[in-house]
């Protein structure tokens, strides 16, 4: 079945929804949930629908129907769907939110809310980002994330965010880093070619090192 991605009315009843009363009060909102989604869509396992679905909900939702449980869940997965088609495209990719953090330590931005939701994502699914050989470049990648969420209590990150210049230089960063942490994590990495042995006589003068070669893939 063909994909088709959610139109602006589809858009809008799914935010709507994720900010209704028929939600737990800890229910992520759309922005949140976008950047949670992100960070799944990137991720080279990702889980399930029925896995993230609660982790977006916290609780299952008072739907007034199992039609519009349906209906709400296949929206999500739609969503989730578009973001993958997006990180897969050749397109930049478009964070749902102006590219600030708020001034107010009691109020949080929306670039805020993204953030704190794609950090859970990665989170949730850790173990495919950092138990590889990629670990280091891509906990160097995720800093501005980490910047953005206002959820670390790094020294690094603390220094960063004391400075607007340097908070502002590093968030502006996040939309070409989504798609950079993509490249990264589903890129296998270059095998370099096997170089050929000199190849020696039958007898030669020097030992031939029988049992030390690798073995043949």
């Amino acid at each position: 079945m063909q994909h088709q991605p959610l139109d602006d009315l589809e858009l809008e009843e799914l935010e709507n929804f994720l900010d209704s009363d028929a939600v737990h009060e800890d229910c992520q909102n759309f922005v949140m949930a976008h950047g949670f989604l992100t960070a799944l869509a990137i991720c080279p396992e990702p889980p399930a629908s029925s896995q993230w679905l609660p982790l977006v909900f916290e609780e299952t939702p008072n739907f007034t129907s199992d039609k519009e449980q349906k209906h709400i869940e296949n929206l999500m997965v739609r969503l989730a769907s578009d973001i993958q088609k997006e990180l897969e495209s050749e397109d930049d990719f478009l964070v749902p939110c102006e590219i600030e953090v708020s001034s107010d330590p009691n109020e949080l931005s929306e670039l805020e809310e993204w953030a704190s939701g794609f950090m859970e994502g990665v989170f949730f699914t850790e173990r495919s980002w950092f138990e590889t050989e990629k670990e280091e470049e891509v906990a160097e990648l995720l800093l501005p994330f980490m910047v953005a969420s206002g959820l670390f209590e790094d020294e690094e990150v603390q220094q960063i965010r004391e400075s607007e210049k340097l908070t502002k230089s590093c968030i502006e960063q996040i939309p070409q880093l989504v798609t950079d942490l993509f490249l990264v994590l589903r890129t296998e990495p270059e095998k370099k070619p096997n170089k050929p042995k000199p190849q020696r006589g039958p007898k030669g003068g020097k030992s031939s090192n029988k049992g030390k070669g690798g073995k043949k893939r």
